[in-house]
């Protein structure tokens, strides 16, 4: 698949759409949509409503929070095997961080930048099935 060339040749209300539906679905994987102000996001992303992601509001703080537990944990890790977090727990906050740092870029980034950071996260090995049927549907 030219995944480069796809993205260039969807229209920006079709690949939005689909980047939408991407970043749901990592979002779940990930379970970063258990979270309220994120769960919020993506349903107004959904209905094609601005999301404010301003310094300090309720999502910029998750996201920085999530950023902040999954460095955290890296450094309870490097400290020794006392730490009170395990390796599953790294990769578990890491893929929370990396989720939100996508729907970071979802939110202030051009689509095509953004759809790079998104599929680079996805935890299925579907994700290229899913792609294209929601390409086709959106």
């Amino acid at each position: 698949m030219d995944l480069a060339g796809l993205l260039e040749r969807t229209p920006p209300p079709r690949l939005r759409a689909a980047l939408a539906a991407q970043l749901s679905r990592l979002a779940s994987e990930t379970r970063l949509d258990t979270y309220p102000e994120v769960a919020e996001a993506l349903d107004r992303i959904h209905r094609g409503l601005p999301v404010a992601c301003d310094p300090d509001g309720p999502l910029d703080s998750r996201m920085r929070t999530l950023a902040a537990e999954a460095h955290a944990t890296r450094r309870l890790l490097a400290d020794g095997d006392s730490a009170p977090v395990s390796r599953k727990d790294l990769t578990a906050w890491d893929a929370r961080a990396g989720a939100a740092h996508a729907l970071r870029e979802f939110l202030h980034l051009p689509l095509p930048v953004a759809a790079a950071t998104i599929l680079d996260q996805r935890v299925s090995v579907h994700w290229h099935e899913e792609l294209a049927a929601d390409l086709d549907s959106a």
